[in-house]
């Protein structure tokens, strides 16, 4: 029993995925007593971001970030922050300022413009951006960004992340270096990735982070600034637009003592190993029906999956009536589901919380087989 189930809901396996729609991740006893601590006293909020801003940029090596309440606000703050600066009045009059800004465009490849839960091109035209689609869906090439470069260009985009089509598409290193030598600013959506230094070190001028996917922090982002004068802008955006999507005392110094313990362990460490998703994945092959197998993650991260073919004929159902009858299950047990209309689910071993619970997908993927 925990909280939620105490209260009537679900209990959850997450072996899907660090998913918003899953809360995400959980965090450690050390982040959960700095956010008790945090929530229990005060402090000058305007002090609170700036320090914020300055400690994450000490422990990832960039010159300043600022604190968001998600790395989707943080799409959204970088993008309101070029468009207005560092003038208060723009910030203030925000809906005026944009229908009177022509320089708003926002370069955004085509394989890039994707639902993550909510379309990345909402964030951008929250933000006051124009979205600029280029290149095809099944590939990109650098010319297709220069090409649509103008005098009205305010950003050009780029989306990490295993959602976009990873086929035949410019790099992030090519795009970054592109951006710098025509002088437009280059904002990365970088939300899941696991390291917080190399896009700023690329040369990006934004770079987004989701505070509780790779950090397994509260629910927080920030976006890690190359100068400080671009930080500053966006923390200006609080004034404004930022304030229906401000960020609490709490989940800001929760949110800076798990980058601080990330950074320490050198990375997240797992609480179900590599080892075990090997036994669990050769297990899985006794299973008539079932073919497994150890996969790496589509966007190139060193995280590693356990991908589960499914036999209808042998195995009694497809892979789409699995997912079902998985999410069926008390407690509910979610898999990444993205190709199962193909016939496969994966197992990711990241948010699980102990190795019973790997056991406990194996029981029952050997139960509902016929």
């Amino acid at each position: 029993m925990n909280i939620y189930t105490e209260n009537g809901l679900h209990g959850v396996i997450n072996a899907s995925g660090r998913m918003t729609k899953l809360g995400v991740s959980t965090v450690s006893e050390e982040v959960g007593k700095t956010l008790v601590e945090a929530a229990g006293n005060y402090v000058v909020i305007d002090e609170l971001l700036e320090w914020a801003g300055k400690r994450i940029g000490e422990l990832i090596g960039c010159e300043d970030a600022c604190v968001t309440s998600s790395a989707s606000s943080g799409i959204a703050l970088s993008v309101a922050s070029l468009i207005c600066g560092d003038d208060l009045q723009k910030v203030h009059r925000f809906s005026e300022t944009v229908l009177n800004t022509k320089k708003r465009e926002v370069i955004l490849l085509k394989g890039h413009n994707v639902d993550f839960g909510a379309p990345i091109d909402s964030m951008i035209e929250i933000g006051g951006g124009k979205v600029v689609e280029v290149g095809y869906a099944n590939g990109s090439k650098i010319e297709d960004i220069t090409h649509a470069v103008n005098e009205n260009t305010c950003a050009i985009f780029f989306v990490k992340s295993h959602h976009c089509v990873q086929k035949d598409m410019v790099d992030v290193q090519t795009v970054i270096k592109v951006a710098n030598q025509l002088n437009i600013p280059c904002i990365v959506d970088a939300a899941a990735e696991e390291d917080l230094s190399k896009y700023v070190q690329m040369g990006a001028d934004f770079v987004c982070y989701s505070g509780a996917k790779a950090l397994s922090g509260p629910t927080s982002g920030f976006v890690a600034c190359a100068r400080s004068k671009n930080a500053a802008n966006m923390r200006l955006q609080y004034k404004g637009i930022g304030r229906v999507m401000k960020i609490g005392k709490e989940n800001t110094m929760g949110l800076v003592k798990a980058i601080e313990i990330y950074q320490r362990n050198h990375g997240y460490v797992p609480t179900v190993t590599y080892e075990d998703l090997k036994a669990f994945t050769e297990s899985c092959n006794t299973i008539k029906g079932i073919t497994a197998s150890i996969i790496q993650d589509e966007a190139g991260r060193a995280i590693y999956r356990s991908k589960i073919n499914v036999s209808e004929a042998e195995y009694g159902m497809n892979a789409k009536a699995l997912v079902k009858q998985l999410q069926a299950h008390d407690p509910a047990i979610y898999t990444r589901d993205y190709q199962a209309n193909i016939g496969s689910i994966a197992i990711d071993p990241r948010p699980l919380k102990n190795k019973d619970e790997l056991d406990t997908i194996f029981e029952v993927l050997k139960k509902l087989g016929k």
